[in-house]
């Protein structure tokens, strides 16, 4: 079974650009990737920061660029989403009973959980940083019995633990929602990889023993700096990950879809 993760796609409105780049053609070539190499995939998850600034236009043009993709489109809000002017535009993205953007989505191999980490209305503290609770946490619980020992997948938005960066340490989940997701997931066998956005960055690992992963933005990458407190952004290249799930194992592969460099055959050197 094969997926299609991206992340981080930061559109905004028509005609600007986004730290000298414009995002939405930026998707578009992922897009026009995608259907040329990966068009057999389930679905296609993207984890957050959809937009730049949550403006309905730019929702408005995500949903023309995402058109064009031949599979499902599971699109989950970020930080630099608005919750309600997304919803606007995507009416068929499920919500939950307390209105947060999370949902079941069943693939052949495994059952996908989507989640929601963006502030509440009625939650203080910075704005990038991320958030589960409000009933989600149950909501998860609640999942997760209904799922058995099905293998699940976990996507978000925000990691729920720190990834070593200092700029991003402060702004992930915040460190009470993050304890409670972790006691609760110590307790789940049946997840296999947990898929998050945020970081705009490729880092592997584990967390708890479960495996995780988070990619290159299709937007701005962050510069790798263990030292600096604030965000820097670069142009190093975008990517889109291509997860194959198996019974017995999860892949994940990293495409580099602007590359337009030579090709060697390692026959005729």
């Amino acid at each position: 079974m094969k997926l299609i993760h991206l992340t981080d796609t930061h559109l905004v409105v028509p005609g600007r650009a986004l730290y000298g780049l414009d995002p939405e053609a930026r998707l578009a070539a992922a897009v026009a990737h995608i259907r040329v190499h990966h068009a057999d995939a389930e679905a296609c998850v993207i984890t957050g920061d959809l937009t730049h600034w949550g403006e309905p236009a730019a929702y408005d043009r995500l949903r023309h660029v995402l058109a064009g993709l031949p599979m499902p489109v599971l699109p989950l809000i970020g930080n630099h989403d608005d919750r309600e002017a997304f919803c606007a535009v995507f009416p068929q993205v499920p919500r939950d009973a307390n209105g947060f953007v999370q949902w079941v989505h069943d693939t052949s191999d495994a059952r996908l959980l989507l989640l929601d980490t963006v502030m509440h209305g009625d939650e203080a503290g910075p704005k990038s940083g991320g958030y589960f609770s409000g009933g989600r946490l149950e909501w998860l619980q609640a999942q997760f019995d209904a799922a058995g020992a099905q293998p699940v997948l976990l996507f978000m938005h925000h990691p729920p633990f720190g990834v070593g960066v200092p700029a991003f340490d402060t702004i992930n989940l915040q460190a009470d929602d993050a304890r409670a997701m972790a006691a609760l997931l110590r307790t789940q066998r049946q997840v296999r990889h947990l898929f998050f956005g945020h970081i705009h960055r490729t880092i592997f690992g584990s967390w708890h023993g479960i495996p995780f992963s988070t990619l290159p933005a299709t937007a701005h990458q962050s510069k790798l700096d263990f030292l600096a407190s604030r965000d820097l952004f670069t142009h190093e290249a975008p990517g889109y990950g291509v997860v194959l799930v198996e019974p017995e194992q999860v892949t994940i592969h990293v495409a580099d879809f602007l590359y337009q460099g030579p090709e060697f055959d390692p026959k005729q050197p």
